[in-house]
């Protein structure tokens, strides 16, 4: 479902100069739809969310992929976002986190990179196996 309501929003939030970050659908009786989007280099407004959240809303009425009743809500993903899939990463890339790791220790830095595998941060590799959570860590 993820997929289809992405290839629904990315073109309106592109053409807008936005981001997506990320999608989280959950369904149900009166599901959830959250849409994160940022503007490149940070710091979207609630009137620029606010009217991006009109198109979007107008653009899944259109398409009516979803057939339940839902709840949408467009925001910013905040400044200590817990980063979980790649699209959250490449967003992040250039952003400070914080990394807990399994040994129980944190490391804070910049993002500098990251694959299947591994996460670069502040010229320092991790693997992501070893990683129990990463947050944004821009506050």
């Amino acid at each position: 479902m993820e997929e289809k309501i992405e290839a629904i929003v990315s073109p309106i939030i592109e053409k807008s100069g936005y981001i997506l970050v990320d999608i989280e659908y959950r369904g149900g009786k009166i599901g959830i739809l959250r849409i994160f989007v940022d503007r490149k280099g940070g710091g979207i407004t609630i009137k620029e969310i606010e009217k991006l959240s009109k198109e979007i809303s107008l653009a899944l009425d259109t398409e009516d992929i979803i057939e339940n009743s839902y709840i949408l809500e467009v925001s910013s993903p905040g400044l200590d976002r817990e980063l979980v899939k790649d699209r959250e990463l490449k967003w992040a890339i250039s952003k400070k986190v914080k990394l807990f790791l399994k040994d129980g220790s944190s490391y804070e830095g910049v993002l500098e990179n990251f694959n299947e595998n591994e996460v670069v941060v502040s010229n320092r590799h991790f693997k992501r196996s070893d990683i129990v959570k990463m947050k944004l860590n821009e506050v």
